[in-house]
Order: structure tokens, then sequence, then C-alpha cells
């Protein structure tokens, strides 16, 4: 009580005060300046007012922890510090409330250290005569700085989102500090920045600042790269500290470079590296093209094909070898083609429309233009199609585990049945019936277990090149694919290759990623490793090797022994590919020479080993069914080793090939129609066979089964006396196998 009455300083500096300053305190009418800083205050009474007060010249609450000012400023202050608190708000409020009670004899103002947001330019104090400092430093103040005075004992708008034009008024003052802001480099005349600012950026997006002497220019990136929006120049060879956590300066490469073309993205894409796609727009080869249908022709067409291949494995006499490996040889073509086409070249628009289509040959939701049909985020659009390659291949083998455990129930009631039969006939006349049955069921139980074999291998391209995406971040990359930039609060640092508004220490998106790298770790370290060379290796030394067959086919009777390990060669054919092209952004140079070098071996080893086994048919076009998966993988691998070339040789000059270049395009076009085409045609062929096959096996099955029953009937007749009917023997034996069961 005394020491307000007598007019002097109220000091109560580090006494540790704690809560809301009480309504009281605004009666101290006499108080010339009240100092409480560096104590626990968190804010002020709703009815807190110092208006009343003529004498208040200074008030310091610094080093406090107010969230809020609630109370009326006094009308003669001439120094307001409020530094290093938790103030949120608009900057632009706050000054004005100080303003409209102030006499003009303001001097000065510090709100650094706080979290004041938007702009303060409508607020004038700026350009208010009296004020000589002012600190607004470290805060997330936007905006320009269009009206502001030149006299300045101190000025300090350091750590903000300031931009547009740095202001002629604030050129070359060793007072003002203005770092760490995002002015345009075209405003600085003479070097300015060395007094003030160290850090700026050129407005358009594509151009990127350079320094030669004390002169700023703005540069314009290459096509397929970007600009950093930010950049900052070392004005002095002894300043090694970095002041702001924004790039270097330079541009930085687009994950898809056909988007970023001239400084900009082109039409339909968006994105700090244009690596999104808008809506009503979809990603193919790496640029964005506009939906062509919202109806996704290529998910009608992959429901038709697995309907083909389940039901002809399931409901003639199983899907066999021949058929089989050229269905696995197909989608292992259109999987190449589709991922090749991710290299970052110059693309035809043809062959990448082509490769669009080519993409059912995923099997997982990446096939139904999700883009087109949803307004789903990017990252939303990534978690389904990562889940849709996972989930099905799972599903798909306890459906066929199921099928195949009843199969086994099948072949064991025939077993229990053909006893019965033999036991009651008292001779062979059911063996033969027992022997066609059993071999029946054993086709269709080999074919389901080649279906399923021939999914898992499919889905080995989705579920690996989605899984390594969630690798594709700034932290793994060695080159930089994404732009820093500040979302308001913080730097976002880490960002998503696919798309930069993501950070990869997304919760959810770490959560996915080490799901990713276990089903890696399962891919190559019990699929590709064990199951795929051990076995092989196992079975060279098999002495029932007819019985492995029958167990575990699907995995190796593709090849022949000298082509025991071209599956596992296959799948890391792949992998390879997806490294260079899903992971992060490679010249095409490199990913085209990589993956041509890898192409040409194989060409080369399928030419001279012809690994493939024969068909061994008999009829028309024998010799062309016997070599036909030979032939096609030459005449595939060709198309692919060549539309590799070409991603090389663009990459090196493209004037030597480019998509300007109708007849090559063309050709090529043409080349994969009538590969795609012929396939097609070959595996009807087949089917036909099958087909054939399988009618003149179940009419013997049907005479058998006939023979079978008389003979049966005829015994029982004369052992017995009985009168006995088809059905009720077919009745009896079925009812005796079920009891043994």
């Amino acid at each position: 009580k005394q020491w307000y009455q007598r007019r002097v300083r109220g000091n109560l500096t580090g006494v540790g005060l704690e809560g809301d300053i009480p309504t009281n305190f605004g009666d101290l009418t006499e108080i010339q300046s009240l100092i409480l800083q560096d104590n626990d205050i968190e804010g002020f009474a709703d009815s807190f007012d110092f208006s009343g007060n003529e004498d208040l010249i200074t008030i310091d609450l610094s080093l406090n922890r107010i969230k809020e000012y609630g109370g009326e400023f006094p009308v003669n202050l001439q120094k307001l510090n409020m530094k290093n608190n938790s103030i949120k708000g608009s900057v632009s409020d706050f000054l004005t409330k100080i303003r409209s009670k102030d006499n003009g004899v303001l001097e000065t103002l510090y709100l650094n250290g706080n979290k004041l947001t938007g702009s303060m330019e409508d607020s004038g104090i700026l350009d208010l005569t009296s004020l000589k400092s002012l600190n607004v430093a470290d805060n997330q103040i936007t905006g320009h700085l269009a009206t502001v005075k030149e006299d300045w004992d101190e000025l300090d708008i350091s750590y903000n989102f300031f931009d547009g034009d740095f202001p002629d008024a604030l050129q070359n003052k060793d007072v003002v500090n203005a770092k760490c802001n995002m002015f345009n480099c075209a405003s600085l005349t003479q070097g300015a920045a060395a007094y003030n600012i160290r850090e700026c950026y050129c407005p358009n997006r594509g151009e990127y600042a350079t320094l030669e002497g004390n002169t700023i220019s703005c540069v314009s990136c290459a096509d397929g790269t970007m600009a950093n929006k930010w950049v900052r120049f070392d004005f002095w060879d002894e300043v090694t500290e970095y002041p702001c956590d924004v790039p270097t300066t330079g541009c930085t490469f687009c994950m898809f470079p056909e988007n970023c073309k001239g400084g900009s993205c082109q039409t339909g894409s968006t994105g700090p590296t244009c690596e999104r796609c808008e809506k009503d727009y979809r990603m193919i080869s790496g640029r964005c093209e506009p939906c062509i249908a919202q109806f996704p022709i290529a998910a009608l067409v992959l429901v038709i094909v697995i309907v083909v291949i389940v039901g002809y494995g399931v409901f003639l006499s199983g899907l066999n070898i021949l058929a089989s490996t050229m269905i696995k040889q197909l989608f292992s073509y259109l999987q190449i083609y589709f991922l090749t086409m991710d290299i970052r070249a110059d693309w035809p628009r043809y062959w990448g429309e082509l490769g669009d289509i080519y993409k059912l040959s995923m099997m997982n939701s990446q096939s139904f233009d999700l883009e087109c049909l949803t307004d789903l985020s990017t990252l939303d659009l990534y978690y389904i199609h990562w889940a849709s390659a996972v989930v099905w291949p799972i599903i798909a083998t306890f459906v066929v585990l199921s099928i195949d455990k009843s199969y086994k129930q099948k072949l064991h009631a025939l077993n229990v049945q053909s006893e019965r039969v033999r036991v009651i006939e008292g001779s062979d006349a059911s063996e033969l019936l027992r022997v066609n049955e059993t071999k029946f069921i054993k086709r269709k139980q080999r074919g389901m277990r080649r279906i399923w074999i021939m999914f898992i291998l499919i889905a080995f391209v989705p579920m690996t090149a989605l899984s390594l995406r969630m690798y594709a971040c700034d932290s793994w990359s060695p080159q930089p694919v994404t732009l820093k930039w500040n979302d308001g609060e913080e730097m976002v640092s880490n960002q998503w290759f696919y798309d930069n508004t993501v950070s990869c220490n997304n919760p959810d998106l770490q959560g996915v990623n080490f799901l990713a790298t276990m089903l890696l770790v399962l891919e190559f370290g019990v699929i590709v490793f064990l199951f795929l060379i051990l076995f092989r290796i196992w079975r060279l030394f098999d002495p029932k090797e007819k019985e492995s067959d029958a167990l575990f086919g699907a995995l190796h009777e593709s090849f022949t022994e000298r082509g025991l390990f071209c599956e596992p060669v296959v799948l890391l054919r792949k992998f390879i590919l997806i490294m260079t092209t899903q992971l992060t952004y490679l010249d095409p140079m490199i990913s085209g020479g990589v993956n041509c070098v890898l192409s040409f071996l194989w060409l080369l080893f399928i030419v001279i080993r012809r690994p493939y086994i024969p068909a061994m048919t008999k009829g028309k076009l024998q010799f062309l069914l016997n070599n036909w998966c030979n032939v096609f993988e030459i005449a595939a691998g060709l198309v692919i080793f060549l539309i590799q070339l070409y991603a090389l040789l663009n990459s090196i000059d493209s004037s030597i090939v480019n998509p300007e270049q109708d007849g090559l395009v063309y050709f090529f076009l043409v080349l994969n129609v009538i590969l795609v085409l012929s396939w097609i045609a070959m595996f009807i062929v087949v089917l036909i066979k099958v087909a054939k096959s399988g009618i003149r096996e179940r009419r013997s099955r049907r005479s058998i089964r006939k023979e079978s029953s008389r003979v049966s009937m005829g015994m029982i007749r004369q052992n017995t006396g009985a009168k006995v009917t088809p059905s009720s023997l077919i009745i009896i034996e079925e009812t005796e196998a079920q009891s043994d069961l």
C-alpha cells in the first residue's frame, strides 16, 4: 500500500506471482511504472482497466505466461514490454487497442516471442510518429509492409512471415532486423540484405535468386524443377550460422517433372512441386491427365479377367501348366510396362494411356480410378490402394486353403467309398472309377493351387511398390524433391514426395510404414528366399519329384531344370524397377539405363536358354503351342527393352527420340497391341483345347460310373437276391463313406 501511494516504481520482478492480475490493480491511479516481469502471471481479470491512470507510463509484463490481454491500456503509456509470453490472437486487434488509447506518446513496444498472427498493416502502428522502438520478432505475423516510416531507433520484425516488397524506407539500416521473412528479392537494392534481411524469395514460382556481388537477380528454373520459395545469402564470409530453417538457394526436382514446366504447374497438377493432380484429373505416366470416363473401364476388364481365370480353374478340369504360365507371363509383362511408364522420361501420350489401361494388372483399387470417382485426399487414396493390394491376397489364401481342404476330404471319402464297394462286390469293378475320380479331383486341386500361387506372384508388384512408397520421404532420399515451407506454426519437414503437404512423421503414416516394412520382410525373407529358392534347391535332391510336383508344382513347373531359378529372378527384376521409379526422383538416364541393361540380360537369357517347359500338345498349332511361352517372353522382353531404351536415349538427347516422332510412337503402340491380341488369341486356343479335353474326360467318367454301377448291382443281386437300384447304391456308398469320415 505504501509503495504506490508514494508514486514510486512498483517493481515486483521475479517474486513468484501466480495466477491473474486482480481487478483492483486498476485502482493504482498514482503509480508511474508497473514492472511484473519474470513471474508466473497467466492473465488479467475481465474487468481490469488502466485507462483511468494518466500517470502510468511504463508496463513490463515480460517473461510470464500471459495468453491474452483483456484489459484497457493507460492513455499516456510510453513503454509496453510483453515479450516472451504466450499471447495469441490477431496482432492487428492488439495493436489497434493500444493505438485507440494512445495520446501520441508511445515510444517503445516489445511483443516479441509470442504467438500473434495475421497482418498488422491496418493497425497503423508502423507509421506512428512517436514510436521509436518496435520488436515483434518470433511471432507468426504475415502481410506486407506497404506503409512504414523511416525514423527508427530499433525495428525488429525477424522470424515472421512478412512478404512482398521490402520498403525503401528500411533499406541499408543497421537498426532494422528483418531476417527470416519472405521478402521479394527483386525489391532489395544495393545489397540491403547485408544489413537486415539475409533471406528473400522470388515472387514467380519458377524462379530462384542469385547473388553476384551486391546484385540480386531472379533466374528461371529448368523444366522439371521448381524453385525454393525462400533462399538465403551469406553476405559475409565469416557468417556460418543458419538463422532460418529454410533451403539454400536454387531449385529442387519435381517428383513428376512433366508437371513442372515453364516455372509453373501444368494444367491439372497442383502442390508445392506439382506432385498431385487436381479434381477430375488422374496421374498417367507422370502427367496429370483429364478423367476420360466416370465408369472405370479397366476395373470392369479386371473383373472379367478374374472371373475367367477362376472359373476356368474351378469349373473345367483345373488350370493346367500352360494356361497358368501364360497368365503369369501376361500379367508380368503388363506390370513391367506399367512401371516402366513411371521412368521420368518424356513419354508419348498414347504410350502413357496404354499403360493406364495396363494398370488393371495391379489387381487392386488403382484399377478403379478412384481419384476420378471420389474427392479423397492423396493420403487416403494411398491407404486404400495399399490395403486393397494386401488384403485380397490374404482373402484368396484363406479361400484356397478352404477349397483345398474340401478336395482332400473328397479324396479321402473316395478312397473309403472304393474300399466299401470293393468289399461288397468282391471284384475290382470300381477301381477304374476311383482312379479316374482321383485324377480328376487332384487335377482341380493342382489347378486351384496354381491360381493361388499365380495371384500371390501378381500381388507382389503392387504390394512392394506401395510399401516402398512409404520410404519416399526427405529423410530417406539423397535427392531434394520437396520444398521447405511453413504451415503457419512450424517448418514442415520430412515431407512425403507424393504429397509435399504431408509429413512422413504423420502417426498414421508411421503405422502403415511399420506394417509395410513387415510385409517387405515377409515377401523377400519368406516368399522369395524360402519358397522360391530353397524349395527349388530341395527339389533337385527330392527322390519323390512327382509328389512334390503335386503339392508345390505351381512354384516351379513353368520352367525346365535349366531355368530353375527364373521366378526369383523375375521378382528381383521387378523389385529393381520399382526401386528406380517409385521411391524417389531419379534421373531417367540412370533409371532408364539400369532397367534397360536388366531387360537386355533377361532377353539374352531367354533367347539362349529357352527356360519355359514345352506344352507337349498335339494337333494343329502343335509347334507354336509347345514353344509359345518362350516365343511370347522373347517378344515381350524385346518390347520392354526397346521402350526402356527410348527412355534412356530421350534423357541423353531428346533430338534422338521424342514424342513428336509419330512413326516411332505408332510403331510401338501397334507392336504392343499385336502382342496382347496374339496372347488373347492363343489363350482362347488353349481354353478350347482344355474345354474339349474336359468334355471328353467327363463323358469317360460318366461311362465308367454307369459300368461300375451296373457291375456292382449285378454282384449284389447275385449274393443277396435283393433288388438294388443305382440311386440306392449311391446312397449306401455315400452314407458309409460319411460315417467313416
